[in-house]
């Protein structure tokens, strides 16, 4: 045999176990002769294929495929095989079942008695499906039933015995609830006459603030401008220099302090020359505190004045022109002399 045939033969059997380990670990068995169903539910609850298919809590098949229905999509198309050996009467029922908490899903195969005669046919539907809750799914009802009552019958035991006191912690327990209970009314009691007696202050507060928002709503326009001004400012202020602006303003300081500077000795020797005025010193002084001197400069210029007006009416007293030697004419005084005494 050539070793090209042996290689080939190795291939193929090693491709056939592939397919053989894929599909037992799929849940179904190729040597194993079973039949295929078909079932609809409007919710699977996340199954998986490879979910098994169970029969009293034994496991009779496998789910196949899940898909969405062809003809209804809101229904879920789920395929399962099951043993060839187990005949399946028309009457079952596909119940969707938990495995528990945190387990996976399973079908659920319901029927009283195997079928001798009229059984489900191969590759056909199975009309009857439901779908189970978590502690129906985990517990039967009578069982479920049993639970509850247990629970019912404990938990009135023990409010029975917080009664009687024979349970101190649980008496204990059941006293500070009611005490909590009895603050929280007074609480919400206060809370009521807090809220009744602030209502005036509240509605006063909210007509503030209508006014308020009103006013606001009102200046609009005026707050949009200012804030327009005050983006504007802002933006020279980023756009100028900042050192150029530091320095102008060092600079007006320095000249600002030369200013007050001088004023100040401006102001200093303002000082001295009045203090020398005050004490007496310097012809200043003399020229305001001198009477004499006052007198004087007053009578010369009321001569002053005197002059200017003789001159004024007597021209010819003061200045003589004579072309052809004429003498002039002698000076007589006016009758109204404003030099005469009155």
């Amino acid at each position: 045999m050539r070793n090209e045939i042996k290689v080939g033969l190795l291939g193929i059997v090693t491709l056939l176990l592939l397919i053989f380990g894929y599909k037992y670990l799929k849940g179904s068995n190729l040597l194993d002769r079973s039949k295929t169903y078909y079932i609809k539910y409007p919710d699977v609850g996340q199954m998986d294929p490879s979910s098994p298919v169970l029969t009293r809590g034994y496991k009779v098949g496998t789910v196949t495929k899940l898909q969405l229905d062809p003809e209804n999509p809101k229904m879920i198309l789920v395929t399962i095989e099951v043993k060839n050996e187990v005949n399946i009467p028309r009457s079952v029922k596909a119940v969707l079942v938990s495995q528990g908490l945190i387990g996976g899903k399973a079908i659920l195969l319901q029927f009283e008695e195997y079928c001798t005669s009229d059984c489900l046919p191969n590759n056909s539907y199975i009309e009857n499906a439901e779908i189970a809750g978590t502690l129906s799914s985990m517990f039967s009802k009578d069982e479920l039933k049993d639970y509850t009552q247990t629970f019912g019958e404990e938990l009135n035991h023990i409010l029975d015995t917080s009664k009687l006191n024979q349970n101190i912690q649980v008496a204990a327990t059941v006293k500070n609830i009611h005490l909590i209970l009895d603050n929280l009314a007074r609480a919400t009691k206060s809370l009521n006459q807090l809220l009744n007696a602030s209502t005036v202050h509240l509605d006063k507060t909210l007509s503030n603030l209508d006014v308020l928002t009103t006013s606001l709503a009102n200046n609009a326009n005026s707050v949009s401008r200012t804030l327009q001004n005050i983006e504007k400012i802002s933006a020279n202020i980023n756009q100028s220099d900042p050192g150029k602006l530091v320095k102008s303003t060092e600079e007006t300081m320095q000249e600002l302090n030369r200013t007050l500077r001088d004023s100040k000795a401006s102001i200093a020797s303002l000082n001295s020359i009045l203090t020398e005025v005050q004490t007496g010193n310097g012809s200043l002084t003399k020229l305001i505190k001198d009477p004499a001197l006052y007198q004087n400069l007053n009578s010369t210029s009321h001569n002053l004045s005197l002059l200017m007006q003789d001159l004024r009416l007597n021209p010819k007293r003061y200045i003589h022109v004579s072309v052809f030697g004429k003498k002039a004419k002698e000076y007589s005084l006016p009758e109204n002399d404003p030099a005469l005494p009155k």
